[in-house]
């Protein structure tokens, strides 16, 4: 089990990762629309803001695929080396990726400065020790038949991580955007730092557990031994036997096509709000904070009570989330629709007034957009503490490593997916092209027909569960009864 101390310098390095991570979120759109415009000087505004739009999506989905050959990776090495080597290998390659994005010259400098992030998984890390500082309870539950318990356990401390993570991304966005307005390199500069910092504090107080305690449970050191002798591809292998797993199976297929959705509304939200709405680095940075802030308070007092009013079924909080989602997605665009055509009537009528967004306006568009990063953190963690709760505890490593590598996969497809339909939509082209009505619901109406095929699947998967279970029963209830029998026979 993870020492008290080494807890608290995980959630210290989560902070720090999140602060240096997300000090570039609300920097990035205006850095791509920046480099593509000292490169490309004679371009058109609407050939510059589809370019931007179009290289910030692949710049994403790049990103992505990094992530998606990393995560597995790492989740192979957090059960093979520990956590203390795996955590100074994914901030020493933090550090290095905000090195070269701080002396980025053009929009190649920044994919390059997106290739050591294969390493850059330090959410994983945390997720992989707090999973385990928690094994040993909820393994204890399950055997007295207390599951639903151990899942909320999970839930919670889970969403606790979160909670560490989402401290760091509250002060990283603001403080990003309010950086940005000097110098649009500051916050990557200052992420090196943090990054740095990280590595340190696992040299010091991180360890790397001994085989003996990574393998508490019904697992003999022996068995240890044989399965650290596995090559690396033999544990690839093993881990990606998960995806034709009857149970995991089907909850990481959902976790891929969420990941889909989720990934092609976030990468446009930026630049609606920026391109459409005129937001500056400041206002995008303060809007992202909210959005950070509402599911770190969320995380930290709102899973609990909601698990609570769904009975403790992890499976009927996803749901939930889901619908909730699909829900906001829909009011985001109602709002960002009526500051459209507010911005349009203020043109019609004065120059000056184009870029006067109403302060009503903004308020409600940090309200919608807050409702969806807390449905989507509610849906997400609910098929974390799923997949987590289905396997054995020196399985979770590798089952986490997958899981976020599928997400990071999803994450490919969806960036690219969600700037295409923005800038070329296929419906309603032709209906005020420059405000962008049709881009912003078509990607809107991708988002919520897949968010009701994934409750769908999520529905047909928890009837199968429910069936299984009530037949299990039935079978230990009949068996009870003929060994009752046996035993009256016996004594007859």
């Amino acid at each position: 089990m993870a020492s008290s101390t080494e807890v608290v310098v995980t959630y210290a390095n989560i902070i720090l990762y999140a602060i240096s991570y997300q000090l570039q979120r609300p920097v990035e759109p205006f850095l791509v629309r920046s480099l593509i415009h000292n490169n490309q000087n004679n371009t058109s505004n609407t050939n510059e803001e589809e370019s931007s739009n179009q290289t910030y999506g692949r710049l994403t989905s790049f990103f992505s695929f990094i992530q998606t050959i990393g995560s597995p990776l790492i989740g192979i090495l957090l059960d093979r080396i520990g956590v203390r080597k795996t955590s100074i290998l994914v901030y020493f390659a933090s550090a290095l990726s905000y090195w070269i994005l701080a002396n980025a010259t053009s929009t190649t400098w920044l994919f390059w400065s997106k290739l050591p992030t294969i390493l850059q998984h330090a959410f994983l890390v945390g997720q992989a020790t707090v999973a385990s500082s928690t094994a040993a309870t909820s393994d204890n539950n399950n055997e007295s038949g207390g599951s639903n318990g151990g899942d909320k356990q999970r839930a919670v401390a889970l969403g606790r991580m979160t909670t560490a993570y989402t401290i760091g991304a509250t002060i990283g966005p603001a403080l990003g955007g309010y950086l940005a307005m000097g110098d649009l390199f500051a916050g990557a500069r200052l992420a090196i730092w943090g990054s740095i910092i990280s590595v340190i504090l696992s040299i010091i107080f991180l360890k790397d557990r001994s085989s003996s305690e990574r393998t508490e449970g019904n697992k003999t050191n022996s068995d240890a031994q044989k399965e650290h002798q596995q090559s690396f591809l033999q544990s690839i292998h093993k881990t990606l036997s998960y995806l034709r797993h009857p149970t995991i199976g089907p909850l990481l297929f959902i976790k891929l096509l969420n990941g889909v959705s989720s990934s092609a509304f976030t990468t446009i939200l930026p630049l609606v709000l920026v391109n459409k709405l005129h937001l500056d680095t400041s206002q995008l940075g303060y809007f992202m904070s909210a959005s950070s802030l509402s599911v770190a308070v969320f995380a930290s007092f709102g899973i609990s009570a909601s698990m609570s009013l769904v009975g403790n079924r992890s499976d009927r909080l996803a749901s939930l989330g889901l619908a909730l989602r699909a829900v906001s997605i829909v009011c985001f665009g109602g709002v960002v629709s009526w500051c459209l055509l507010h911005l349009i009537a203020a043109d019609d009528t004065s120059e000056e007034q184009q870029l006067v967004l109403p302060t009503e306006g903004l308020w409600l568009a940090t309200i919608a957009s807050i409702a969806v990063s807390i449905s989507s953190h509610m849906h997400a963690t609910s098929l974390t503490t799923l997949t987590t709760g289905a396997v054995s505890v020196e399985q979770r490593g590798a089952i986490l490593g997958l899981e976020h590598g599928l997400f990071s996969l999803a994450r490919v497809v969806g960036p690219p997916f969600g700037t295409h339909i923005l800038s070329r939509p296929i419906i309603m082209s032709e209906f005020m092209p420059e405000s962008g009505f049709a881009g912003i619901w078509g990607v809107i109406s991708a988002c919520v027909i897949m968010d009701v095929i994934l409750l769908v699947c999520l529905h047909r998967w928890s009837s199968k569960k429910d069936t299984q279970l009530n037949s299990d029963e039935c079978i230990g209830l009949t068996k009870a009864v003929d060994d009752k029998c046996d035993e009256h026979d016996h004594s007859d």
